[in-house]
């Protein structure tokens, strides 16, 4: 292997430990501090928009400190959801790039199935890590939620990977 494909593939593979080091992290959190910390982002969030608005005179009343948090509240286990999904959304897309750097970018079907078993395999190791957490639970539809994300991941990039080399196949764009 020559020095410019080890090189590629070593970038390739740090945002993957980045992003699976991030997940751990987080899956670390007991149950209160990420409830805490998640539900105290969306009503950050809510009191940023209602300001925004309340700038251009769109709303005429302010909820008060117990309606935001009520609605943080609210807001908080369906957001947590799509956060895992969008979570393993991007590990999927990072980790299908590295995989296609070791087969030249030829393979992506091979490189599909590949990056959705690592990613069910990741997804499950962190759910397994949950439950040593305090107050925490392995769940496996959050590993079934994460694999969506995952396989929307793969599909987007695919769509993009395909129409690419389709593109340069038809002489509509030029190679590079």
């Amino acid at each position: 292997m020559d020095k410019k494909k080890i090189k590629k593939i070593i970038i390739s593979l740090i945002p993957i430990i980045l992003v699976i080091l991030m997940i751990f992290k987080l899956s670390s959190m007991n149950t209160n501090n990420s409830n805490s910390a998640s539900t105290d982002i969306i009503g950050i969030f809510i009191e940023d928009t209602l300001n925004v608005t309340n700038k251009y005179n769109i709303t005429s009343s302010y909820p008060t400190k117990n309606k935001i948090k009520r609605a943080s509240s609210l807001l908080n286990p369906p957001l947590r959801k799509v956060a895992h999904a969008s979570v393993y959304f991007l590990l999927a897309i990072l980790i299908i790039i590295f995989v296609n750097n070791l087969y030249k970018n030829n393979k992506y079907i091979k490189s599909s199935i590949i990056t959705i078993i690592a990613v069910f395999i990741l997804a499950s190791l962190d759910e397994f890590h949950q439950t040593f957490v305090a107050g925490r639970t392995g769940q496996f539809k959050d590993v079934i939620i994460d694999c969506i994300g995952a396989l929307i991941g793969i599909i987007i990039y695919g769509t993009y990977y395909l129409a690419y080399r389709r593109g340069i196949k038809r002489g509509l764009k030029e190679k590079n």
